[in-house]
């Protein structure tokens, strides 16, 4: 019999137990020796007896390895319970209740049978940790990270039912990771999503092949102290999973209906796009020299990939190209590709906007009548219509789909306004629309009376950072933005946003002069103002209010048509009595007749549920009411657009509201991939 202490470390194995399990769960220990003897299994549910069973086997030439997810508890009437037994009955995928772990192995490419090198080592370690990096900007908690001996492991938390398709949903994204991560020197085992697959028992000895000294027989052990790790949702899984490409080009008109399949590598090499092909665990990736879109993103960073099944798609792993795929890189590349594609939804969306700019020539050519002042004719033929040319308008996106896709976004030249209740999450969104704003490379110019610098930029960097890169106050129930990402957030917005120094005072007149200025200045696009009441608008009496509040509407109407701005901003409501609706808004009713658009933001709790039931006889299944918030469109000047009620999710850990349930949107402040991985411990 082996002495225990050389091939098991209690302490790896205890934190490994107590970290996997809780106490009283069921797991199944298999002991497999390299002479291609029949397993050893046992079945044990606390460490103590583990250690005590080991002590009767012997170890040499032997690898260990685990069960992770939740066991029928039946099984612990086995003939092995709390022993180790030869040829025994071992877990069945059946015998499975649920998944526990998202198990994900990143093993170096050497010959079978032995142990890894040094070198072979660092290449997982650093593989892992642009996994970490990549999951951790799409929604995934933070991972238990372990060492194989030879590879390493990365073990997301998660819960899933063991059916099908949740067996078919693991083995996706463990195939989207291999597609994203697999090179010449590091695979993901894409075998690992059955349920009753085991893992390498920590705290146990790799013994592959012969221990030497260039590939010698490691520990497994899990990496660091790790302490309340949290599941990730599903919702993160599924979003994974659809990185696996799913569009097969099909025979149209723009093809003259080939039924030859779609030759990729002539379509990339008839467009100048130098490539390596590499195979995957279901079917070929190419890592291309330079990303179409960025061409400082540079290989191995962005790829097609074809499927066996013929399906395309396209990646690039920097952030800033994180909207991009297939679709999009083929338009890039061929504008009228997917021509055919178009909905009848989408040719009456782009007409009713062809049509808009064409009546907005038309304003704006349009001049005051004065007898003899202009030739040209006040009345106009269809012909001398048709020749007007017409202009390109421009649009802010905000980041929130209905808006972008019904509105086009928010228009230059225009202004809208903004109210809510108290609380309702107006500064919330006005900080996104920010984000996405310095996201497509516009600049803006914010005035936020209410809040100060400091703490404006402490609910701005939660926002920009997003769950991955925020953590929980110890001793109460909020969240902040990581420190050591501020820099680069900082970095990232740069001279895209401008924030007005509230030390200078809230003289309306005043700051319309400067905020005109450094418009002009920095040529932005987009103006905040949060919020109308506390500015100073240097009235004496306060039945001048009202009208004070019209000018101040108009000044911004001049601002923004004269500096080609979108300028949006907030408005209290009064008291209003009932369900809030435009005419409530502080002031009088020509605010909301001057603007262009005009936003209602509602909280989803029991008052808003009981008012709109009772003034709009909704049933308690409306849409609206799946989340937790709701925008509603309450003016759309130009695309008529209104009583349109828009719910968003809330995300405590960012303070973001999102456009579905599990949504993550990815900022371009996050650090590049090609960051080399450090030499010590690895991810």
């Amino acid at each position: 019999m082996a002495m225990i202490g050389k091939y098991v470390n209690e302490t790896e194995l205890r934190k490994a137990i107590l970290q996997l399990f809780k106490e009283g769960d069921l797991f199944e220990v298999r002991i497999i020796e390299n002479s291609k003897k029949k397993p050893l299994s046992g079945y044990f549910k606390d460490v103590e007896t583990l250690l005590t069973a080991f002590e009767k086997v012997d170890l040499r030439n032997t690898n260990v390895y685990v069960t992770l997810h939740c066991l029928k508890d039946e099984l612990y009437a086995r003939q092995q319970s709390d022993h180790f037994l030869a040829g025994a009955n071992s877990t069945q995928d059946s015998e499975v209740i649920g998944y526990e772990w998202l198990f994900i192995d990143l093993d170096p490419v050497r010959p079978t049978g032995i142990s890894s090198s040094d070198a072979e080592l660092q290449e997982a370690y650093k593989t892992a940790r642009l996994v970490v990096m990549y999951l951790k900007d799409h929604g995934f908690e933070e991972p238990v990270k372990g060492i194989s001996g030879n590879g390493a492991h990365l073990l997301y938390k998660i819960q899933l039912r063991n059916n099908e398709e949740n067996k078919a949903l693991v083995e996706r994204c463990l195939k989207a990771l291999a597609m994203l991560f697999d090179n010449e020197k590091v695979k993901v085992d894409v075998s690992n999503f059955n349920p009753s697959r085991v893992c390498k028992l920590y705290g146990t000895l790799a013994q592959k092949g012969t221990n030497k000294k260039d590939r010698p027989f490691r520990f497994s052990r899990i990496i660091g102290d790790v302490k309340d790790i949290k599941p990730t949702d599903k919702v993160y899984l599924e979003r994974l999973a659809t990185e696996l490409p799913d569009e097969v080009i099909k025979p149209t008109r723009l093809n003259n209906y080939n039924t030859s399949e779609f030759d990729v590598e002539d379509w990339m090499s008839g467009h100048g796009i130098k490539y390596k092909a590499l195979p995957f665990k279901g079917g070929t990736k190419y890592i291309l020299d330079e990303c179409p879109f960025d061409h400082s993103h540079t290989a191995p960073d962005s790829m097609v990939t074809k499927s066996s099944t013929g399906a395309l798609g396209f990646k690039c792993l920097h952030n800033s190209c994180a909207d991009k795929h297939w679709k999009e890189l083929r338009l890039l590349l061929e504008p009228d590709a997917y021509d055919h594609d178009y909905s009848e939804d989408d040719r009456r969306i782009e007409e009713g906007w062809k049509q808009h700019n064409r009546d907005k020539q038309l304003n704006a050519e349009a001049k005051p009548y004065t007898e003899g002042s202009t030739d040209e004719p006040m009345f106009l033929t269809a012909k001398m219509i048709s020749e007007i040319k017409e202009p390109d308008s421009e649009y802010i996106k905000t980041g929130f789909n209905v808006i972008d896709k019904r509105m086009k976004g928010l228009e230059k030249g225009s202004v809208s306004l903004i109210s809510g209740l108290r609380g309702a999450a107006k500064s919330t969104i006005l900080g996104q629309i920010i984000l996405n704003c310095v996201q497509a490379g516009h600049t803006s110019v914010v005035y936020s009376g209410e809040l100060s610098s400091s703490r404006f930029m402490r609910w701005l960097y939660m926002q920009a950072a997003g769950k991955g890169y925020t953590k929980k106050y110890k001793d109460y129930d909020s969240f902040y933005c990581m420190d050591e990402v501020k820099p680069a957030i900082d970095d990232w917005l740069g001279d895209k946003m401008w924030l007005y120094n509230n030390n200078y005072g809230n003289n309306f007149k005043q700051i319309s002069t400067q905020l005109k200025k450094i418009i002009l200045e920095h040529k932005a696009d987009l103006c905040v103002i949060d919020n109308l009441m506390a500015l100073d608008l240097s009235i004496s009496n306060p039945a001048e209010k009202n009208d004070a509040q019209t000018a101040f509407v108009w000044t911004l109407k001049g601002i923004a048509r004269e500096c080609n701005i979108h300028i949006i901003f907030v408005a209290h409501p009064r008291k209003a009595q009932g369900f809030l609706r435009l005419d409530d808004i502080s002031g009088s009713g020509n605010i909301s007749n001057i603007v262009d658009n005009a936003f209602i933001i509602h909280r989803n709790n029991a008052d808003f549920k009981r008012l709109t039931q009772k003034d709009f006889k909704w049933s308690a299944s409306h849409d609206a009411y799946s989340g937790d918030n709701v925008i509603e469109v309450c003016k759309d000047r130009e695309g008529g657009l209104q009583d349109e009620f828009i719910p968003l999710w809330y995300e405590e850990e960012s303070k973001r509201l999102l456009n579905y349930y599990g949504e993550n949107p990815v900022y371009t402040w996050s650090r590049p991939w090609v960051d080399a991985a450090p030499d010590e411990i690895p991810f």
